[in-house]
């Protein structure tokens, strides 16, 4: 399990839903880390994609552990919550699971009891028919292992040594209360870039999860901005 491989496997689905769907190109959305694999995508094989939409979007793994902690603790400090600031102060820019904590609450809209309540999704989980109870140790056991393993490689990642040169439209689709990639650094992004079409649409009320959070607005953005570059012959 590593970034290499894992791109791999994205170009290797992408062709899989080109054949089954009897397309020459699909629409592509990463979110997150998805948006890391969605973007090298984007770069390295633009004739397979009609247009890249990136929510969330990694772009500097280190920038945006230094910008987040920045943002937080100005947040603290205005807000004068003592003990946040204790916290971010003596951690550093170390993005420890106290601090990310912290930008999650400072930065971040109020969290979603429905969407983000760990309690309701293992439920779900644990009494889904399709799955099996070693299904679900093995959903758990893979969750653990996926981060041992892949978190160094993340904090590694630097989207800006793709090049700038974009050979298909590009779409930012960013919450302006993203507390995990922040918007700040996406926007500055988005302005180094060169595409065919380049687009950026804020959701001044979402934070990591758009879709969710504004689920109308992501879906009108989605047919009104990007469906219209789809090529109704086929090809």
């Amino acid at each position: 399990m590593n970034v290499p491989q894992m791109e791999e496997d994205t170009l290797d689905v992408v062709n899989y839903l080109r054949n089954r769907l009897q397309r020459k190109k699909i629409f592509v959305l990463g979110h997150s880390w998805g948006s890391v694999l969605g973007l090298w995508l984007a770069h390295e094989h633009p004739d397979i994609i009609y247009a890249y939409v990136g929510v969330g979007q990694v772009v500097n793994a280190q920038q945006n552990e230094k910008i987040a902690h920045q943002d937080a603790l100005q947040a603290a400090r205005v807000r004068h919550n003592e003990q946040a600031v204790k916290d971010l102060e003596s951690s550093g820019e170390r993005a420890d699971r106290q601090t990310q904590n912290w930008e999650a609450q400072l930065l971040g809209p109020p969290a979603s009891v429905e969407f983000l309540d760990i309690k309701r999704l293992l439920s779900a989980l644990v009494s889904a028919s399709e799955y099996s109870l070693a299904d679900d140790y093995g959903f758990v056991r893979g969750q653990s292992f996926s981060l041992e393993i892949l978190i160094p490689a993340v904090t590694k990642v630097d989207l800006n040594k793709l090049g700038s040169d974009f050979r298909v439209p590009i779409f930012f689709f960013e919450g302006r209360r993203d507390p995990y990639c922040r918007p700040s650094l996406v926007w500055e992004y988005s302005r180094t870039i060169k595409a065919p079409q380049k687009d950026f649409v804020w959701f001044d009320n979402s934070g990591h999860f758009q879709f969710f959070e504004e689920q109308q607005k992501f879906s009108d953005e989605l047919v009104q901005r990007v469906l219209p570059l789809a090529d109704s012959s086929g090809n």
